[in-house]
């Protein structure tokens, strides 16, 4: 199987020829990289080519903006974005930057280690290398991939605990790893529920596609390869005509893939591609605003606060334990417990989530409709905020080995991660779109310090909070410009971010060795088809068999 990975941000980046790498005190090594490197590093490059790079800004500053960003004092409000695309988001970001470096080289064939070195939309992250050279992900048949029960809780609904509803997990602790290790392809998708319940979900897709290709008589020869092209084709269509205008403004997402990229390998090798640092270090990370501090999860914990973000956390294999805990969540205790245990084997069946308060199935009739206002869970409107529990992250989620306050911030880490990388400041970016023609809007001084002026809207950021906030003039690091772009963008991706995301994600489709952007495509599963409609409640809606009440299980 797959080396599996745990950390929510990678340390090294192999750009061009030179593997950068980051340093424990924050600050960059820079080197020739190896052979070996060249062969299997993850590869990445500069959106604007390598000539537009950033000036590194001093670390007390990046702490003071970062400490405005998560404080307390913050009332993010809610978007109008269903938050469940928040975590479709994440889903879809390991998808794109699956880490190949722990592969048997060996055993995997060139085409695919080419396309696991580069950003595509091939749902590597769910497939592996396939059935033949990842069985363990696999049933027997090697045509479905594992799921496993919860584990049942007392006074639950027997549905919640049937095969189905949890990711598949080793269930013993062997020198492969613990018990509770999910058994996928990148282990990045259980460190918080809320994703591993999305991959559950395409696990359920492929099954169901495979079930219903075996119901018509398809052969059995390439009966998989049939179902994979399937399920990919349907996940690219639905990141184009669902998730991207949902989160980045329409123009520029139609702009890119009706007339083509204007800014990144423009005429780049198709099959390939690099992923550009300004998209995986800042732009990319817009999801961590879209955060929220709670979720009304499902029927059993219905409180915007029983879901605490912290709990999500919890009931993962890769950053929690799987067991609940009598401790307040965030607390040093809670935290201190997610990093000692004791640890649990599967997932508790009253945490299975409630699909229709994360997604807004209200074009589904038969789903039962959408959920009441105090049940359905927006995301964050996207801003320069993050909710206070991402000041202290859990150590699991990204892989820490120092328990330095500022290093669990996550607005810090960001921008840390940013500086490393050398990447342009917003202005730098502004000004190679303006030059090029593009729609961007400049951002003022005063628009980078204040924002809209918006009540619990973005952070403002004064020399009194910020004593060295003049030596970020002209020089804003990328992802909070990013994110104050969103601000005045109602929300949504704007002018810069919009444009990377979209250029990227174009590229990535046209690297995949299935591609929307080469063939025509017409929807054939879910309840949208007729319409040629494929959103994420369709899918869900198809994977959980068209059955209301396993979107929602733990419900009586």
């Amino acid at each position: 199987m797959m080396g599996q990975r745990g950390r929510h941000g990678r340390e090294s980046y192999l750009i061009g020829t030179k593997l950068v790498t980051m340093q424990e005190d924050g600050t960059p090594k820079c080197a020739e990289a190896s052979t070996l490197d060249l062969s299997t590093q993850f590869r990445f490059s500069h959106f604007a080519g390598d000539g537009v790079v950033g000036t590194p800004l001093h670390i007390e500053l990046l702490a003071g903006v970062a400490a405005k960003m998560t404080s307390t004092a913050n009332q993010p409000k809610a978007g109008d974005i269903p938050a469940g695309y928040t975590y479709l988001g994440q889903f879809v970001d390991h998808d794109m930057t699956l880490d190949p470096t722990q592969l048997d080289i060996n055993a995997t064939p060139i085409r695919d280690l080419q396309s696991l070195r580069s950003p595509t939309l091939d749902l590597d992250s769910l497939y592996g290398r396939g059935p033949d050279l990842d069985p363990d992900i696999y049933e027997a048949d090697k045509l479905h991939i594992k799921t496993h029960a919860p584990f049942p809780v007392p006074g639950i609904p027997a549905l919640a605990a049937q095969k189905g509803f949890d990711l598949p997990r080793r269930q013993v602790d062997s020198a492969a790893g613990p018990a509770r290790q999910a058994l996928i392809p990148d282990g990045r998708n259980d460190e918080n529920l809320a994703v591993a319940q999305v991959h559950l979900a395409f696990i359920r897709f492929h099954n169901r596609v495979v079930d219903d290709l075996i119901a018509s008589g398809s052969p059995s020869a390439g009966l998989f390869e049939r179902a994979q092209e399937k399920v990919v084709l349907h996940y690219q269509f639905l990141l184009r005509t669902d998730y991207l205008p949902r989160i980045a403004k329409k123009a520029v997402v139609d702009d890119v893939y009706d007339n083509g990229r204007k800014v990144f390998e423009v005429d780049g090798d198709p099959f390939n591609a690099t992923m550009p640092v300004e998209f995986s270090g800042a732009a990319f990370r817009l999801g961590h605003s879209m955060i929220r501090g709670g979720y009304s999860w499902n029927s059993i914990f219905p409180g915007f606060r029983d879901g605490h973000i912290f709990r999500l956390f919890r009931f993962s294999g890769t950053s929690g334990t799987l067991l609940p805990t009598q401790h307040p969540p965030g607390s040093q205790e809670d935290i201190d417990n997610l990093e000692s245990g004791p640890f649990g084997t599967a997932l508790p069946s009253n945490w299975v989530a409630d699909w229709p308060r994360l997604f807004d199935f209200a074009k589904i009739p038969d789903a039962e409709g959408a959920r009441a206002p105090n049940e359905f869970n927006f995301a964050a409107f996207m801003d320069t905020t993050l909710v206070n529990p991402l000041e202290s992250l859990p150590a699991g989620s990204f892989g820490a080995t120092s328990s330095v306050a500022s290093k669990r911030n996550l607005a810090f880490r960001n921008m840390v991660r940013g500086n490393m990388l050398g990447l342009p400041s917003g202005e730098q970016l502004f000004d190679v779109m303006s030059q090029l023609g593009l729609d961007v809007d400049p951002l003022s001084e005063s628009d980078i310090n204040n924002g809209t002026g918006t009540p619990n809207v973005g952070v403002v950021l004064t020399k009194a909070d910020i004593p060295r906030l003049d030596e970020m003039k002209g020089k804003t690091p990328l992802w909070f410009y990013i994110l104050r772009e969103a601000e005045f963008g109602s929300g949504k991706l704007a002018g810069v971010g919009a444009r990377i995301v979209a250029e990227t994600f174009h590229r990535a489709m046209q690297a995949s060795k299935i591609s929307l952007l080469n063939r025509p495509f017409q929807v054939e599963f879910g309840p949208g088809k007729g319409s040629n409609r494929f959103e994420m409640p369709d899918l869900l809606f198809y994977a959980y068999d068209g059955d209301p009440k396993k979107l929602n299980p733990t419900k009586d």
